[in-house]
């Protein structure tokens, strides 16, 4: 199973294989059930129209020398900044060529269906004046990085890090640098203008200062000058008004600002409206118990004097509709995501746009893209999220469980084909999860995080794990007996089905990436640097398997990941890891014999139904099979660059997968006509 970063970024693609048996005209497929639309970090949206609207981000992916633009040095991780526009209200979104890559667009903005403009990092700013069907790069004369943006007729602003202010006095056919010193450096986060000389940004301490403080400055003659407002330590991302005296700020800390008088005063809405919301909903109950609004709040629009949302961590979408004359009245109620009504696999929503009081969109990360007709009484998903699934468990022919990053959990009872979203009431980063039967199943996150469901899901309820090292992989023989283990060397067992853990010595202090257990006694895991560690005694003690000591003297230890684990017997099992590495054993791990892979490839998962047949999935889609033990591997064909981290098999025809980008696969034999 796959026990790494949760941010290896791939892009999902269609995952098929040929294997067939000629005598009965049989073909075995694996074919993708569930994938992601956009492996994107979506930041901003803007909507011109009920039909027609934009969205920036960045793409996930490996950038290549080839496609890095001005000559400037390769980008590890991101590929062409992402812009989506849709037609249709967002029923189908389609890619337009940014001609930007790895580097993020922060902000988009549109004056019609034609003229618009987008920036992002390092002195990113592009131009189109056809819809976006080409985008152009114009001339910043800065390499920090830009947040914002904001036009009032021909008149438009950009903000950005390290006091960075341009204008533009041409309708945006040309920025140029304004003095930006009264910043003294700072992060400029947001920027808004109600007329030509009346505007207010809102900035972060740059990152050199000891101190962190946000600010909100203001300047009445169109940014020749601008003074200080409102200081406050919390970091300040979102601004807008609705008049020359009506405005709200957003930030981390669960800041929410509002003024009554254009700025000379500004006051803290997030207690009162925290107090006025318990009241009329009660309590919120979820783990940790924290208050409302513990989450950092990124976005705000305001469609009319009335009606506002509010966007930020944990899916949060907050709304209020409120009389400006009066402040006693004012509420953000809970719509979508927080602690109130948190769903599995919630994660930043980093941009809203409203064109009326009915019609809105936010995007996020993993390509979230909600919408609303309604004014925010039900958000539906104009996406399917990208996000990491790191494990999967097949607990019958028909149902099935995957769980991964962003604490999502999903559950399927048709073998596969269609997936439910459960509530996991955590944000964490599920990394493994075992059932013993179709109603009763355990799955373990980072923190320490155990969830126990008795009922197929409908319920997960969290378990006192004491530890808080992130849980990587879990395990149970029966009901009663189990095992997680994960970050630091650390194992806790169980006996009683979870109701106490306790703390195992392994002996070792790398991390531990998977477990499996051949009763209540015998039991193995795997972990960094070659490890792999055996027990005779539930786990009393920790042993140094004679592999561990093999690849030890051969010095390959040290650069080994030993990923996973799996016995079909007490004496029979098999390793994968890094670099393709395979190793079996059929004497119950006395000796271990390496077999060939005919890969370089990270292996993250391996899984045998019986001593013959089994299945190895890993790195960039690969696939392996094996009929005879291992002493054959062979890759089963696939169109797929997606990382695959886990796999499951009921039987030698029915199967599934997990991977990147909210990647499902489920194995298919079909007839051939």
């Amino acid at each position: 199973m796959f026990r790494s970063i949760c941010s290896l970024l791939l892009i999902p693609l269609l995952l098929t294989l040929g294997c067939s048996d000629t005598a009965k005209k049989t073909r075995g497929e694996w074919k993708t059930v569930l994938k992601g639309d956009w492996s994107a970090h979506l930041n901003d949206v803007h909507f011109i129209s009920e039909t027609h609207g934009w969205t920036v981000g960045n793409s996930r992916g490996v950038v290549t020398s080839d496609s890095v633009d001005d000559d400037r040095e390769t980008h590890a991780q991101g590929s062409e900044s992402i812009i989506l526009h849709t037609t249709d209200g967002g029923k189908n979104w389609k890619k337009q060529n940014s001609g930007i890559f790895g580097k993020p667009l922060n902000k988009v903005y549109f004056q019609d269906n034609y003229s618009g403009w987008s920036v992002g990092e390092e002195g990113t700013l592009i131009h189109t004046d056809d819809g976006g069907k080409t985008w152009k790069k114009l001339d910043t004369s800065t390499k920090n990085n830009l947040h914002s943006l904001h036009f009032i007729d021909d008149i438009g602003w950009i903000v950005g890090d390290w006091g960075t202010v341009l204008k533009s006095i041409d309708g945006g056919k040309t920025f140029t640098l304004e003095n930006g010193e009264v910043f003294n450096r700072q992060s400029l986060k947001d920027v808004y203008f109600i007329n030509n000389q009346i505007g207010w940004v809102v900035t972060y301490s740059n990152p050199n200062d000891s101190e962190k403080t946000g600010y909100i400055y203001n300047t009445t003659d169109g940014g020749t000058s601008w003074q200080v407002q409102f200081s406050t330590m919390s970091a300040l991302f979102g601004i807008k008004f609705v008049d020359e005296k009506t405005g709200w700020v957003v930030g981390d800390q669960r800041s929410i600002y509002w003024t009554t008088n254009g700025g000379e005063d500004w006051e803290s809405l997030t207690d009162g409206s925290n107090e006025r919301h318990k009241q009329e909903y009660g309590q919120p109950e979820y783990l940790g118990n924290e208050p409302l609004h513990t989450f950092t709040l990124y976005d705000l629009d305001f469609p009319d004097k009335q009606n506002g949302w509010i966007v930020g961590d944990l899916g949060v979408i907050l709304h209020t509709t409120h009389d400006t004359d009066r402040k006693e009245k004012i509420v953000w109620k809970h719509q979508r995501g927080g602690p109130r009504f948190h769903n599995s696999a919630d994660g930043l929503l980093l941009g809203v746009d409203f064109i009326s009081k009915t019609l809105g969109w936010a995007v996020g990360e993993n390509g979230t893209i909600l919408h609303t007709r309604n004014g925010g009484v039900t958000w539906n998903a104009q996406s399917n999220p990208t996000h990491l699934l790191y494990d999967v468990c097949l607990t019958t022919q028909n149902h099935a469980y995957v769980v991964g990053d962003r604490g999502a959990i999903m559950h399927s009872d048709d073998g596969g084909a269609n997936w439910k979203a459960q509530d996991s009431r955590t944000a964490e980063c599920f990394s493994a999860t075992h059932f013993v039967s179709h109603e009763e199943g355990w799955a373990a996150a980072e923190a320490g995080v155990i969830l126990h469901t008795i009922h197929g899901g409908e319920i997960w309820l969290p378990q006192e794990s004491n530890t808080q090292q992130d849980l990587l992989a879990i395990f149970f023989v029966d009901k009663d007996y189990g095992w997680a283990a994960g970050s630091a060397g650390e194992i806790v067992h169980t006996h009683d089905g979870g109701m106490t853990w306790t703390p195992q010595k392994s002996g070792v202090s790398v991390n531990l990436f998977d477990i499996h257990f051949t009763s209540k006694s015998q039991g193995w895991v795997v972990g960094l640097f070659g490890t792999l560690l055996f027990t005779l005694d539930g786990g009393e003690n920790w042993y140094e398997s004679s592999l561990s000591q093999q690849l030890s003297k051969k010095d390959k230890g040290t650069h080994i990941w030993l990923n996973a684990v799996h016995f079909v017997s007490p004496r029979i099992g098999w390793v994968v890891g890094g670099d393709g590495y395979i190793f079996s054993t059929v004497d119950g791990g006395k000796t271990w014999s390496q077999q060939k892979s005919h890969t370089q490839l990270f292996l993250y998962d391996v899984f045998f139904i019986n001593k013959d047949k089994g299945w190895g999935v890993g790195k960039n889609g690969l696939v392996l099979h094996t009929s005879d033990g291992g002493q054959n591997w062979r890759p089963q064909r696939t169109d797929t660059t997606v990382d695959l981290t886990s796999i499951q098999m009921t039987n030698a025809n029915t199967g599934l997968i997990s991977g990147q980008s909210g990647t499902i696969l489920k194995y298919e034999v079909v007839e051939l006509q």
